[in-house]
C-alpha cells in the first residue's frame, strides 16, 4: 500500500512517487535513500547504512559527496528546506532522520514495514536526551564530523540546570509581555485572522494570445484547488478575471473584491522552458507571506503546469493555514486536457457562438478521453445555458445535457460540477424539484466554494417561491463572485420576480456600468421597465438585447406584451398571429405565446395556449410560479390547477 506523508504518496512496488496526485520524477539513487528513511520513521539513519543500502560494500566512491549529493536532490524534489525541515532533519556527522507524519492508505496492495523499531545494525535511535521528532523541530546546531553528543545530565547536575533554565525563561516571559504590551496595536493589526484570497489572472509575459488560454487555465485551476480544499473564501474565476490587463493599486482591488490577501503571479515561454512566478500579499499589512519562482522544460507542458498550478495553491493554503488534501485528480490525456481548457476559456465568455464552440472543444477533448468526467460535466453545464440561449427548440441541447451529467456521474460521483448541472436539469427539464434539490445540497457540500452552484440553487428556490432562502443562496454567490454580471443580473432578476422595480433596477443598473454589452442584462432591464409602465424604454431595451443575442432570442412576445399594455391591442394580437403561423413548421415556445394572450386579457387563450406548453414540455412554464408577465392570468382556475399539476404550489 502507499505510504503518505505531507502532499506526498509513495508507491514503493513501483518505485513511483506522486505529489498532490501527479507523479513526480525521482532518480533511482535519491529514490532508494528515501525507501531507507520511510523504512524507520522517527529513527536516525547513519551514513554507513546508507553508504552500504545505495552501493554496497564492495564498491569503491566518495561517500560524503555522493550522499549529500543524494541527499539535496531529494530535498529538492520535496520541497524541504534542510534549515527548517518538514520531512527530513540532518544530525550532523551521524546521518539523517525522517521527522515527517508517515500513515499508510489502503486504496493499494503491497508495502513496506513502516515499523520504527531497528532492523539493522547500522541504525540507531535517536538518543532520548533528543526533543520527539514530531512535530519538526529547528535543526540541530552545527558540530563537527565525528562530534561526540553529550551525555544526558543526571542527579545534581540535571536539578541545577533546570533551575537556571526555568530562571531564564522567566526573564524572557517577562521581556516579551513588555515588548508586546508596547507593540499591542501592530500586533493586534498583524494578528488579525485571514478571512479570504483572490487569485488574479496571471499575466502573460510574453503577450502571446494564443497561449492566454493556457495563462488562464493556470489562474484556474489554482482558484479550483483551493477553492476545493480551504476554509477561507476564495473569489470566483468570474470576478478576479474582471481585473485581467487592468492596470490597479492591488489595494483597490483587494477593497473592491473584499478580501484580505492576494495571490498574483506571471507565466512566460521562452524557448523550450518556461518561467513562473507566484506570490502571495497580505494587502492589510503589505506583507509578502509567500513567494515562489518555478523554471521548468515544457516538455510535458500542460503535465508542468498542472503541476505548478497545484503546489501554487498547495503553498497557497499551508500559508494561509490550511491543509491542502491530496488531490484525486487522475493523469488525463494532454490532447483531452488541451480541448477541455480551451472548452472553459470560451465558455466564460457567454455568448451563444462562444457556447457552441466550447461544446466542439468538449466533444473533441471526450474522443481523446472518453473517461474524462470533467468534460463530460462541463459538456453539461455547456448544454444547460445552451438550452436558453438558442433559437432552437430547448428539449434537444437538454437531452444532451442530460447524457452527458449521467455520464460525468458515472465516472466520479464525487464531482461537484456533475451534481450541479443534474439538478439545472432537473429543473429546467424534468420538473422534478425534490431530486434537483437533493443535487443541489451534495453539489454544495462537495464543492461549497463554487459560486455557480449557490447561483443557480438560488434560482430553483425562487421558482418555488421560498424567497428568503434564495435571497441567503444568492448572497453566498455574491460573496464568493461579486463581479459576476450573470450573478448580478440574476440579483435584479429576482426582486424584479418579488415585484420591488426599484430595487431590481438599481442593481442592473450596476450591472451595465460595468459591461454595457452583456445582452441577459439588457433583457431584465427591459423586464423591469415594463414592470414601472415605461413601455417605449421597454421596447428599446429589448431592441439592444435582441442585437447583441445575435439573433440567439427572439423577443417579439415581449415587445407584444409591451405593446398591448400601452394600448396597441392590434398590434400585439397580429404578433401572437404570426408566432401561431410559425409554430406550424418551425419552434416557438407556446408558453411565449400565452405571455401576449396574458397582456391583451384574453385568459381563455392564454391557458389554452399554457396546456399545449405543459404538453410540450415547455421547458420556460418552471418560471409560472414567479414570472410577473402572467400576472393577468393568476386569478383563472385553470391557472390555479396548472400550477398544482407542476407541484409549483402546495
Amino acid at each position: 500500500m502507499p505510504i503518505c506523508f505531507g502532499e506526498f504518496e509513495l508507491h514503493p512496488e513501483n518505485c513511483e512517487l506522486r505529489r498532490l496526485g501527479r507523479p513526480v520524477k525521482l532518480e533511482h539513487i535519491p529514490m532508494e535513500l528515501l525507501l531507507l528513511l520511510l523504512e524507520q520513521p522517527g529513527t536516525l539513519v547513519r551514513r554507513e547504512a546508507i553508504n552500504k543500502k545505495l552501493w554496497g560494500d564492495d564498491v569503491f566512491i566518495e561517500t560524503e559527496h555522493s550522499i549529500n549529493t543524494a541527499m539535496n536532490k531529494l530535498r529538492f524534489i520535496l520541497r524541504d528546506d534542510p534549515k527548517r525541515p518538514r520531512y527530513i532533519r540532518t544530525v550532523v556527522g551521524q546521518g539523517y532522520c525522517f521527522i515527517g507524519d508517515v500513515r499508510k492508505e489502503s486504496n493499494t496492495n503491497n508495502g513496506i514495514n513502516l515499523s520504527p523499531a531497528v532492523t539493522s545494525a547500522e541504525s540507531e535511535t535517536i538518543p532520548s536526551n533528543t526533543q520527539p521528532l514530531l512535530p519538526p523541530q529547528p535543526p540541530l546546531p552545527p558540530a563537527a564530523a565525528g562530534q561526540i553528543v553529550p551525555a544526558p545530565k543526571t542527579g545534581s547536575a540535571w536539578r541545577s540546570a533546570a533551575i537556571g533554565a526555568l530562571a531564564a525563561m522567566v526573564v524572557a516571559v517577562f521581556g516579551y509581555q513588555s515588548h508586546q504590551r508596547r507593540e499591542n496595536s501592530q500586533a493586534s493589526d498583524e494578528a488579525a485572522p485571514v478571512r479570504s484570497v483572490a487569485v488574479l489572472p496571471f499575466r502573460n509575459l510574453a503577450q502571446n494570445t494564443d497561449q492566454d488560454y493556457l495563462v488562464d487555465a493556470m489562474t484556474d485551476q489554482v482558484i479550483t484547488d483551493l477553492a476545493r480544499s480551504t476554509s477561507h473564501r476564495v473569489i470566483s474565476r468570474r470576478s478576479a478575471m474582471h481585473f485581467k490587463n487592468i492596470q490597479m493599486p492591488i489595494k483597490e482591488i483587494a477593497q473592491t473584491l473584499d478580501v484580505d490577501t492576494i495571490v498574483e503571479g506571471s507565466y512566460i515561454r521562452s524557448g523550450n522552458r518556461i518561467r513562473i512566478t507566484a506570490q502571495l500579499l497580505d494587502v492589510r499589512t503589505d506583507r509578502h507571506l509567500w513567494a515562489q519562482t518555478y523554471e521548468e522544460s515544457d516538455k510535458d507542458l500542460l503535465a508542468t503546469q498542472d503541476q505548478v498550478a497545484s503546489d501554487i495553491a498547495h503553498q497557497v493554503s499551508l500559508s494561509l493555514g490550511d491543509r491542502l488534501s491530496l488531490s484525486k485528480l487522475r493523469p488525463v490525456n494532454p490532447k483531452a486536457h488541451d480541448a477541455y481548457l480551451r472548452g472553459r476559456y470560451l465558455w466564460n465568455a457567454r455568448t451563444l457562438e462562444e457556447l457552441q464552440a466550447s461544446i466542439h472543444e468538449y466533444t473533441l477533448a471526450i474522443r481523446e478521453d472518453p473517461t474524462y468526467a470533467e468534460a463530460f460535466a462541463a459538456l453539461a453545464e455547456s448544454y444547460v445555458i445552451l438550452s436558453t440561449y438558442s433559437p432552437a427548440n430547448p428539449s434537444d441541447a437538454l437531452l444532451k445535457a442530460h447524457y452527458a451529467a449521467e455520464r460525468a456521474l458515472r465516472l466520479d460521483p464525487s464531482l461537484g460540477g456533475a451534481h450541479t448541472a443534474t439538478a439545472a436539469i432537473m429543473t429546467v427539464s424534468d420538473w422534478d424539484w425534490a431530486g434537483a434539490e437533493r443535487e443541489f445540497q451534495r453539489a454544495i457540500q462537495l464543492s461549497p466554494g463554487d459560486s455557480r452552484v449557490h447561483h443557480w440553487y438560488s434560482l430553483h428556490l425562487s421558482r418555488l417561491g421560498r424567497m428568503q432562502q434564495a435571497q441567503v443562496e444568492m448572497q453566498r454567490a455574491l460573496t464568493l463572485d461579486p463581479l459576476s454580471p450573470i450573478i448580478v443580473t440574476d440579483w435584479a432578476e429576482t426582486a424584479y420576480w418579488a415585484r420591488k422595480p426599484q430595487e431590481a433596477m438599481k442593481r442592473i443598473d450596476t450591472v451595465l456600468a460595468d459591461n454595457p454589452g452583456f445582452a441577459e442584462a439588457h433583457l431584465v432591464k427591459a423586464k423591469i421597465f415594463l414592470q414601472q409602465s415605461h413601455y417605449d424604454a421597454a421596447i428599446s431595451e429589448m431592441q439592444t438585447a435582441s442585437q447583441l443575442f445575435n439573433g440567439g432570442l427572439d423577443l417579439d412576445f415581449l415587445r407584444a406584451y409591451a405593446l398591448a399594455q400601452k394600448g396597441s391591442k392590434e398590434q400585439a394580437l397580429k404578433i401572437a398571429r404570426e408566432l401561431e403561423a410559425k409554430a406550424k413548421h418551425s419552434y416557438v415556445a407556446d408558453s411565449s405565446i400565452a405571455v401576449i394572450y396574458c397582456s391583451l386579457g384574453h385568459v381563455e387563450d392564454a391557458m389554452d395556449a399554457l396546456d399545449l406548453a405543459y404538453a410540450q414540455h415547455d421547458n420556460a412554464l418552471n418560471m409560472l410560479r414567479i414570472d410577473p408577465l402572467f400576472d393577468a392570468c393568476r386569478a383563472h382556475p385553470r391557472f390555479d390547477k396548472l400550477l398544482r399539476t407542476l407541484m409549483l404550489v402546495d
